[in-house]
């Protein structure tokens, strides 16, 4: 009984400290992108609009045409 209580713990504890350390990670990720957001190029962001408005019109063509 105390040895499955150990393992029981150990396991969560080695879950714990590896959640914190995905959670550690993502926001020093997030700070790096943030701070040095000028880095990366945002040339496409104006053609976003037009690009789905086409996929959308492509998608719902080709809907209309599967339907008859």
């Amino acid at each position: 009984m105390d040895q499955g209580i150990t393992v029981m713990i150990i396991g969560m504890a080695t879950v714990f400290a590896f959640l914190i350390l995905l959670i550690l990670a993502i926001n020093l990720t997030s700070s790096y992108f943030i701070k040095h957001a000028d880095r990366f190029d945002d040339s496409n962001s104006g053609h976003k609009n037009k690009d789905s408005k086409i996929n959308i019109a492509i998608a719902l063509a080709a809907i209309k045409a599967k339907r008859g």
